[in-house]
């Protein structure tokens, strides 16, 4: 096996152990489908180094120090949430073939912060890490606010222009107050092609201490994320941003 190919194999045991802690050598080897010679090698390699850690069980996770580590170095603000994030960002990318991103919002506007580009959208528009979106015309802008306190809601919604991006964007300050309230009745945001002609996403709230800090979303064009498919999207969003949200709290 070649360094790269080495090293590969070595990060996706890595990531299949940031989406899904608390794993034994056998299930990691029914998931990954590698032979036990190389698995027991590269998971003692990652142990001995102090990426991976085992607990009585001869269960695996993430190292708790090289976590703390990294969460307490001078990194960006948001390297918490980018770190946990792009496994299950990459799982709900393969499963559906769809553009998955993650984003905060700073100010009063959505920021993009992590990007897994779907097979055949092609469309740039929602797929740049750093692209800034008005917080009433897009999925995660909604959803992360949705969760927020009555008062930031309201000096949020006092700053917004609403400009009418196209004839889907919500304009209105009262009808956006109760799309907030949907939102949150439902669990998940929908864009209905409110920011760019036809695409359509749906957004989670990611969860830390209780407190909604960011959101995931996916998105694609509205002949394939339709309006009849938007349970069944929800409901995969949903558990991934569940997944890290629980991540983000497992290593605190």
């Amino acid at each position: 096996m070649s360094e790269v190919g080495t090293l590969k194999k070595g990060l996706d045991i890595f990531s299949l152990l940031l989406a899904q802690p608390n794993m034994t050598i056998p299930e990691m080897m029914d998931v990954l489908q590698f032979n036990k010679s190389t698995m027991y090698r590269l998971v003692s390699t990652l142990e001995q180094n102090g990426f991976i850690e085992r607990n009585e069980d001869h269960r695996y996770t993430i190292s708790k120090q090289l976590v703390q580590s990294l969460l307490h170095s001078k990194l960006p603000t948001n390297y918490e949430l980018n770190w946990f994030s792009v496994p299950p960002m990459q799982e709900l990318n393969e499963r559906t073939n769809e553009t998955i991103y993650a984003g905060i919002l700073h100010r009063n506007e959505m920021v993009t912060t992590q990007v897994v580009s779907g097979e055949y959208y092609s469309t740039r528009t929602h797929s740049e890490v750093g692209s800034k979106k008005a917080v009433h015309a897009n999925g995660i802008g909604k959803c992360i606010l949705a969760y927020q306190s009555h008062d930031v809601q309201e000096n949020m919604i006092n700053q917004l222009a609403f400009e009418p991006y196209i004839s889907h964007t919500i304009v209105n300050r009262q009808l956006f107050k109760q799309e907030l309230l949907h939102i949150k009745e439902r669990g998940y945001a929908i864009d209905n092609e409110e920011g760019e002609l036809g695409v359509r996403c749906i957004a989670a709230p990611i969860f830390k201490r209780k407190e909604v800090i960011a959101a995931i979303a996916l998105a694609g064009p509205s002949v394939r994320v339709s309006a009849d498919k938007d349970e069944w999207h929800a409901q995969l969003v949903k558990a991934c941003a569940a997944h890290i949200s629980n991540a983000i709290t497992y290593y605190e």
